[in-house]
Order: structure tokens, then sequence, then C-alpha cells
């Protein structure tokens, strides 16, 4: 059975409405009151868990989404899972290409300290 639930009026602008009456029928959604309350349920289950948290929201292509379920079936990652761990991965990629260029450039520069400046070359 159905917890109870609470009556509420609700105004939205007409483009809002149009795009609220298309995902009728997604998602189990069966009419307007189905698709405003997994509107809610959504937005506030991506709420970080702390306040100095925050949530992104990335778009997934059909053939990203199957892997991804599939994944999760062999091995229990999550999406949120597998995105955290992504963005971790490309974090720490950028930091490292940035320290090896940082190397490069000292080891470019004691170089050029090194070698001797050329009578015909200075003007």
């Amino acid at each position: 059975m159905a917890a109870p639930s609470s009556h509420i009026s609700l105004r939205i602008n007409e483009e809002d409405l149009m795009l609220l009456d298309a995902k009728i029928g997604q998602h189990g959604a069966r009419n307007r009151s189905d698709v405003v309350r997994l509107a809610i349920q959504d937005y506030l289950r991506g709420q970080p868990r702390l306040p100095e948290m925050d949530t992104i929201k990335i778009p997934l292509g059909r053939r990203d989404k199957m892997h991804l379920e599939m994944l999760y079936e062999l091995e229990g990652t999550s999406k949120e899972q597998a995105a955290l761990e992504g963005l971790k991965l490309y974090i720490t990629n950028s930091i490292k290409r940035d320290e090896d260029t940082i190397q490069l450039e000292d080891a470019l520069e004691k170089s050029r300290a090194l070698t001797l400046k050329s009578k015909e070359y200075q003007e």
C-alpha cells in the first residue's frame, strides 16, 4: 500500500508544462503527478551528503549506459562510482602532466644555463 501523501498546488510556465507532459510514460510515470514526484525524488536523492560537497550530472549515451550496466552486473560498480573513479583518474593524469612539464622546463633551463654562448650568435 502506498504511503499517505499531501496535495499541493504548483505553478509552472507553459513551456515547462509541455516538457513535463513529454515525460509522461517514461520511467513508470503515468501522469503529471508521477513525473513531478520522480523529479523531486531524483533532486532530493542527488543532493550531496555534506554541505561542502557538490554533485554533477553527466548525460550518458546509449553505449556508455549499456557498458555501465554491464559493469554493475559484473562487478557491482555503480554509475556514480565509475564516474567518480574516472574523475579522480582525470585529475591525477592532469596533475602528473603538469608536474612532468615543470620537470622538463627545469631541465631545459639548466641545460641552457650550462650551454656556452657562441660569439657568432651574439650581437
